[in-house]
């Protein structure tokens, strides 16, 4: 689930993948997902277009509790 900070709403959006884990580089590469990792999710379905007036795809989102423990995701997009 990720939360939209200006729209005071939360969406189920799909992962794309991961692009920084402040674990440790060896799980960026791996792709392991923990507290404070930077992913990128498909945003395409909340209608999100940029000045030029084309869509935006992809967004960065911060996960914000452990998934491990869990067993799913919260995260936040970043502005």
């Amino acid at each position: 689930h990720v939360t939209h900070p200006e729209l005071k709403s939360t969406f189920h959006l799909d992962i794309l993948g991961v692009k920084k884990n402040p674990q440790s580089p060896m799980y960026t590469s791996l792709g392991v997902i923990t507290k404070g990792t930077i992913i990128e999710v498909n945003v395409s379905e909340l209608g999100l277009v940029t000045q030029t007036g084309r869509v935006v795809y992809g967004k960065y989102a911060q996960v914000k509790n452990n998934p491990e423990n869990d067993g799913c995701i919260n995260a936040v997009l970043l502005t």
